[in-house]
């Protein structure tokens, strides 16, 4: 089992001082001092005043954000979740991947889906009714062997003849797609393209609110990688090249409010029995000393305590 943190800015009460350069450089440090083994960033380019009112994630620019934790850090992964392909022209993203693979060394790992703001949409210039033809478009081209520079592509929106993409991944063919699996839908390109399949715990209304499929507990996790494991199978797949990758266990970890360490040690070990490879927790974000100190004690309790 291994064990990722989305960096505090995904909390919704979050300060812009987490961001600052002294502050995520301590934090970074101490998440690779206490046993995590990924890094990770939220993308929510263009959110709605509305929504971040409402109680909407942060976010900062992923790739960004990753190349500097990249610098400071030796063999943590970097993982976004997720990137929202819809967004984006797919050579740009690909262009994105490719570079930030290359300079962390072959550590990027990609978290992708398909978007549910439609507010951010809008503001991206994207077609929201058209998301699922975007998604598998842009997985067409992020799937493609990044040793091969020339690609040529009939896209929505764009054209392409003989261009060069550059630079090549380090990672062959191309840096792993972790696909949120929530749905059968995800679950089913998760199983045919993903170096992953993403589930993400919810409430009702949460799934309700970013547009996926209601995922409750234990029983529904495994009763999805029962289902990830045929369909990688039926798709010619080795179901162990598709990595299970958790979140949601935990709201928001948080070192002021503590947490019931045997209680956490359960739910790691009976996701772990269920086949689950990654947990993904969300740490706070308003206090960036309290941030630093959760991811701190949380890897030292929790994680080096594991052996």
């Amino acid at each position: 089992m291994k064990f990722g943190v989305q960096h505090g800015i995904g909390d919704p009460r979050w300060r812009p001082e987490v961001l600052d350069q002294r502050h995520i450089t301590s934090w970074v440090r101490a998440v690779e001092e206490s046993g995590w083994s990924g890094i990770a960033f939220t993308d929510h380019p263009a959110p709605s005043l509305k929504w971040t009112h409402a109680g909407g994630e942060g976010s900062s620019e992923p790739f960004s954000s990753l190349a500097f934790c990249a610098a400071l850090t030796e063999d943590i992964t970097l993982i976004t979740l997720v990137t929202v392909l819809p967004y984006r022209n797919p050579l740009f993203t690909a262009h994105q991947i490719r570079t930030l693979d290359r300079l962390s060394g072959g550590r990027l790992v990609v978290g992708v889906g398909t978007g549910y703001l439609r507010g951010e949409f809008r503001a991206s210039g994207a077609d929201f009714d058209r998301r699922r033809e975007l998604f598998d478009e842009a997985l067409e081209i992020l799937t493609a062997d990044s040793a091969v520079e020339e690609i040529s592509y009939q896209g929505i929106g764009f054209e392409t003849s003989g261009t060069a993409l550059r630079p090549p991944s380090i990672q062959r063919p191309h840096p792993p797609l972790w696909v949120h699996a929530n749905s059968g839908w995800g679950l089913e390109r998760a199983a045919r393209f993903g170096g992953g399949a993403l589930f993400t715990l919810t409430t009702e209304t949460l799934a309700g609110t970013i547009r996926t499929a209601h995922v409750p507990g234990s029983a529904a996790v495994g009763e999805r990688i029962t289902r990830l494991r045929d369909a990688t199978t039926a798709a010619g797949r080795d179901p162990a090249e598709v990595t299970v990758a958790l979140g949601g266990v935990l709201s928001l970890i948080d070192v002021r409010q503590g947490w019931n360490t045997d209680q956490v040690r359960a739910h790691i070990a009976e996701y772990e029995a269920l086949g689950v490879d990654w947990l993904i927790f969300n740490v706070i974000g308003d206090d960036p000393g309290a941030s630093e100190e959760t991811v701190r004690r949380f890897g030292e309790e929790i994680i080096l305590a594991r052996g």
